[in-house]
């Protein structure tokens, strides 16, 4: 009797473990449309304005990676420049914000696409320099913005596979 009420303890404990475990996988395309809902980025520097718009998100499953494009708008006194830009980086969650960021992210790639500032040669070099440099701790999704009662959960673990983004809560 004692030998049947152990193994049906046993059984409860590993199968309550296993039911309490919930987890999903958001594909890349997912993560894009909650990426979108970010942007566009605005913000005014001193007198330029800047604008970030068309984030683009990719996923890399052999070195838990991602990597953000998006294009990058500065306007100022009627010139503007308009460029393609870059970044990767390893990706984990923030439970005191509550947001997914990414850690260390480094500009892979800043390509220009149009250029009316005069005598720029200069400032744009700077910026390309920049290329391979580190940038501070990047917000990619703030889930306090986002209207889903899933999003309440702090995940547990976060792990690329190849169908997207695994979150364990």
């Amino acid at each position: 009797m004692i030998k049947k009420i152990s193994v049906l303890v046993f059984i409860c404990v590993v199968f309550s473990q296993q039911v309490l475990a919930l987890g999903l996988t958001m594909s890349e395309r997912q993560l894009n449309s909650i990426l979108n809902l970010r942007f566009p980025i605005t913000q005014t520097y001193m007198e330029y304005h800047l604008e970030a718009t068309e984030p683009y998100l990719a996923l890399y499953a052999a070195t838990q990676s991602v990597a953000i494009t998006a294009q990058i708008k500065v306007i100022n006194n009627g010139h503007r420049l308009i460029a393609n830009t870059t970044f990767k980086g390893q990706i984990f969650f923030d439970k005191a914000s509550n947001s997914l960021k990414v850690s260390n992210p480094l500009i892979t790639k800043f390509e220009i696409i149009d250029n009316t500032f005069p005598k720029s040669e200069t400032s744009i070099n700077a910026i390309k320099n920049t290329i391979g440099q580190h940038l501070p701790i990047s917000v990619l999704i703030d889930f306090n913005h986002i209207s889903n009662e899933l999003f309440q959960f702090s995940p547990n673990s976060l792990s690329i596979v190849e169908e997207g983004l695994r979150v364990e809560f």
